[in-house]
């Protein structure tokens, strides 16, 4: 394989299981050419391997051959990668992210039903995942942050949404209500003139 693959390792480990899967598939699929190739050789076709009728490698030869794994495979990349840089965001060290998570997850959803067709199966698995995992400091975090909030276009629930969210975590701050007050005022002055 490593012949007709310019010695490219296709099973690469990454620090994280999911950055792995998309890593792997992301090279075979690179890697079409040769490993179509490799299969269709004599030198493969007169191995015992390619004799075999059935089996491991003639189940690899079938699939490598075959036309629905590298659609498959294709489709899956345009849901995986988009995603992979949410996953890659929220792991970063470099910088605070969660005024940023919000903002990403919404560019993956929209990257994910311009390029996957099956975006609605899809959709559904990343609202059941972000509603487990979000909370009202994400919205808070989004609706805080300078950069989404002038020259940036937003939907009226995206608003609705990040503006409940930070008056709940100011509510939960602040335990003095005219603080509170004051502060929720003072975000839904901000609010009214975005």
């Amino acid at each position: 394989m490593k012949k007709y693959t310019p010695w490219k390792q296709i099973l690469r480990p990454a620090l994280t299981r999911f950055a792995t899967h998309f890593i792997q598939l992301e090279e075979i699929t690179r890697q079409k050419q040769g490993l179509r190739e490799m299969f269709n050789l004599k030198e493969f076709k007169e191995s015992k391997w390619g004799k075999q009728k059935s089996g491991p490698a003639y189940e690899a030869k079938k699939i490598v051959l075959g036309k629905g794994f590298w659609k498959k495979a294709n489709d899956l990349i345009k849901v995986y990668e988009p995603l992979v840089r949410v996953l890659r965001l929220v792991e970063s060290d470099e910088k605070p992210t969660m005024g940023f998570i919000y903002d990403a997850v919404d560019r993956a959803k929209r990257a994910i039903q311009q390029n996957c067709r099956y975006f609605i199966e899809y959709e559904k698995i990343i609202d059941n995942r972000w509603n487990f995992m979000h909370s009202d400091l994400h919205s808070a975090g989004y609706f805080l942050n300078p950069q989404f909030q002038f020259g940036v276009e937003h939907s009226e629930n995206v608003l609705i949404e990040t503006l409940e969210g930070t008056r709940s975590v100011i509510e939960r701050l602040e335990p003095s209500m005219d603080t509170q007050v004051r502060m929720v005022n003072q975000v839904r002055f901000n609010y009214y003139y975005l």
